[in-house]
């Protein structure tokens, strides 16, 4: 697990986390690589970084092959992410109401029909695992 910075590579079995005070954005990089920017556009719904910029900028890089996964969090950022990424023919996962912590986040994102599972936290690695 990483703090991004402007230019990282996306590497398997790597995560990154956004800078606070910037959104994250996944872009082609050289041959089949993909990076990472740092941007300091707007807020969106009033945060930044935002998930949703995140989500939507990868669903265009990675298309049918991604997961978008939401787990816990106040407000509605994500779900429009995971709206993106179903358009784009990926699969999405929200955590339930039992097991988050703070259940807006993944809340709005099923209210909006874009969730194809709800499972626990516990459940959640095997959900992925069954849809790579």
């Amino acid at each position: 697990m990483k703090e991004a910075e402007d230019g990282d590579v996306i590497l398997d079995g790597r995560a990154l986390i956004a800078p606070g005070n910037y959104h994250m954005i996944v872009r082609k990089g050289a041959g089949f690589s993909r990076i990472v920017s740092m941007s300091q556009e707007p807020p969106v719904h009033r945060v930044r970084p935002a998930v949703d910029v995140t989500m939507k900028s990868a669903s265009r890089v990675f298309g049918p092959s991604i997961v978008g996964v939401v787990l816990t969090g106040m407000g509605s950022d994500g779900a429009f992410g995971l709206k993106d990424i179903k358009e784009q023919g990926g699969r999405t996962i929200a955590c339930d109401e039992k097991t988050s912590v703070i259940f807006g986040m993944p809340k709005a994102a099923i209210e909006l029909g874009c969730v194809d599972r709800v499972a626990s936290l516990d459940d959640i690695a095997d959900e992925i695992t069954g849809m790579l």
